[in-house]
């Protein structure tokens, strides 16, 4: 094969990138499409004719898993000619192999992580089919210029059959095969150690095990890792456990590999973004969004798994900051009550009110009731009457008698409804503000018809675009109650259309709020026009500008409003009848809800958190797979006191 040699009459190579002692392997283009492929030539002479039948089983059985995106992909295989078997059309990964990138020095944790779990994801797919690599070195990790990795050549992968648990063959590279590769007998649990092998080395520079092949056989089977130090803390139980000399010690599957990797690195994500919020003076600044979205991209966290992890570092937060202020709160309560005593002794009775109140004022959050304390220690003081230490009763007579008339007309009425009861302890338990049930809470998830909502949007007008749509809507009600159908239809197109162009001016100004808002407007008209194409045309923009607006939201913290604009893009979605589209729109809007049903629910405010909660259990009705956030709102709504 040459470069420049044109293969199966479409296939250019273009370029020779490596071989071993299977395949030669090239970069071509596929000329009727221009895609640029890589084409793995097999050499006849490493499958002689008493292996094509294994060869061909082995195809059918790796066809299954060509499509996952951590392995590379194989568009088709072709029979080869002259001195090749067959000729292997594969995805061409635009990228380093983890080899040419550790050439460059130690891989980042963070990256390390990321590599080793698409690594055990590549890895998931193949063992659930059957399919052995045994051969997982870094020169078989291709890497996208976003790091993203893929397995690549299965070559030499054992196809395990019913009843083959254990190959028997050595195969593989022997620096970075398993100990028991070596006699012949292993299973999955190989490709496992060659990956910890390779991700020991990423993260380090170096490689775990040192001398010659016999030497490293040797450590290998001893289980002793050399300079474990110079891995990460965080690595050093999971390399350690991977690499164990004894098979039964070591992970047993690649899920449970990824699993270690996936808490190491979610907890690595909250270590490095709980410093970023500790540091911040205020959580909902607009650069602390953009900083955790940028962590949050950089560890590859789904936005429901970062934000839940968020969540629980501003609730960490914020209780720090509460138990902080409660410490200072009563050291300064204890300061005034220490003054106050020492005020009594004194016998400076307006002294002592003023340091009671002051600690009472400390103690109190609610406006109205520090207004009440406010009065009330305002009347102690108009009183102001010295007393002895024992006051006589004529003492007394004469402070009542100082009184308001109000005050001592209540303190009379008190007196004379006085009983002598046997005295019993007294109840402090602080009573729950109990909320009102909102009976018609599905509802509020429910779309009405399209007349009905232009006619609601039209009656608040609040941009000047509107004034126009408005003078059209009231000539198609006039029409309407003429009865003049066509006519009235004829508007609605009109309307339709001039939605549609205001959208556009929109896209220009980058306004995703209006732009969300015009196209879904366009929607409602085309709608009742039966213009259906356009109706549908104007929904998919309608949705998929009311997500932007939900994801801008959500960067913002703004909880509420990014639940609204996820909500509205589901309507839309649901309107084109994309199921998908709609479940995970309801998904996010569960999630943003119940991010501010949560902060609504930490201050106290009951009715809001319960509205939210609400309204997050009427989504889930709507939903064919409720998520996590539905069962939680179900669990959170019985904690809150509901009025009879």
């Amino acid at each position: 094969m040459q470069i420049d040699q044109l293969i199966l009459g479409k296939y250019r190579l273009l370029e020779f990138l490596n071989s071993g002692g299977f395949s030669s392997v090239f970069r071509a283009r596929e000329e009727m499409t221009n895609r640029e492929v890589a084409i793995k030539a097999l050499a006849k002479t490493a499958y002689p004719a008493s292996r094509m039948k294994f060869l061909l089983t082995e195809f059918q059985a790796m066809s299954k898993i060509w499509k996952h995106p951590n392995i590379v992909s194989i568009h088709t295989v072709e029979p080869g000619e002259d001195d090749y078997v067959a000729w292997i059309v594969m995805e061409y990964v635009e990228g380093k192999s983890l080899h040419e990138l550790m050439q460059e020095g130690a891989l980042g944790l963070t990256d390390t992580l990321n590599i080793g779990l698409d690594i055990c994801r590549g890895l998931k797919e193949a063992h659930a089919h059957k399919i052995m690599h045994r051969d997982i070195k870094p020169q078989n990790i291709l890497l996208t210029p976003e790091k993203e990795a893929k397995v690549a050549d299965f070559s030499i992968a054992r196809i395990f059959g019913e009843t083959t648990e254990f190959a028997e063959t050595m195969a593989g590279t022997r620096r970075y095969m398993a100990p028991e590769q070596y006699y012949g007998s292993y299973d999955y649990r190989a490709d496992l150690y060659s990956t910890a092998l390779i991700l020991y080395q990423s993260v380090t520079g170096r490689f775990p095990f040192s001398g010659d092949n016999k030497e490293i056989d040797k450590k290998k089977a001893a289980g002793e890792i050399e300079e474990i130090d110079r891995c990460p803390e965080v690595l050093r139980n999971f390399v350690q456990k991977s690499l164990h000399r004894q098979l039964s010690k070591r992970h047993q599957s690649a899920t449970e590999m990824y699993e270690e990797l996936d808490r190491i690195r979610q907890d690595e994500y909250v270590k490095q973004v709980s410093e970023l919020i500790d540091a911040s003076v205020n959580s909902s600044s607009p650069k602390l969004a953009e900083a955790l979205e940028r962590y949050r991209q950089m560890f590859r966290l789904s936005l429901a798994d970062a934000e839940r992890m968020n969540q629980n570092l501003f609730f960490q937060r914020r209780q720090k900051e509460e138990n902080v202020k409660r410490e200072k709160q009563l050291v300064q309560v204890e300061r005034h009550y220490t003054l106050a005593a020492s005020y009594a002794e004194n016998r400076e009775y307006s002294k002592v009110l003023a340091e009671l109140h002051k600690a009472s004022r400390l103690c109190i959050n609610d406006h109205g009731l520090t207004k009440a304390v406010d009065a009330l220690f305002h009347k102690l003081n108009l009183i102001n009457v010295p007393l002895s230490a024992n006051p006589t009763v004529e003492e007394v007579v004469a402070i009542i008698q100082k009184l308001p008339d109000d005050d001592s007309t209540d303190l009379r009425t008190w007196l004379d409804h006085q009983k002598s009861v046997p005295e019993e302890p007294t109840d402090i338990t602080p009573i729950q503000p109990r909320i009102k049930v909102s009976s018609s809470y599905r509802r509020v998830i429910e779309e009405a018809s399209p007349e009905y909502l232009l006619d609601q949007v039209h009656s608040d007008i609040q941009y000047p675009h509107e004034v126009e749509a408005l003078r059209i809507f009231q000539q198609i009600q006039i029409y309407e109650q003429q009865g003049r159908t066509q006519q009235w239809l004829a508007l609605y197109r009109k309307l339709g259309k001039f939605y549609q162009k205001q959208a556009g001016y929109f896209v220009k100004d980058d306004n995703l709020e209006l732009t969300a808002n015009c196209y879904t407007r366009a929607r409602f008209a085309y709608t009742v026009a039966e213009k259906h194409r356009l109706a549908r045309k104007n929904a998919k923009k309608g949705a998929v500008y009311y997500t932007r607006l939900a994801r801008q939201f959500e960067l913002q913290r703004s909880w509420e409003n990014a639940g609204k604009s996820y909500i509205l893009a589901a309507y839309n979605h649901g309107y084109v009848d994309i199921p998908s589209l709609v479940e995970e729109c309801h998904r996010m809007a569960t999630v943003c809800y119940f991010n501010a049903a949560e902060s609504a629910h930490l201050n106290n405010e009951l009715q809001t958190a319960y509205d939210f909660y609400m309204l997050i259990l009427a989504i889930g009705e709507k939903m064919s797979k409720p998520t996590k956030m539905v069962s939680e709102a179900q669990k959170l709504i019985s904690e809150i006191p509901v009025a009879d």
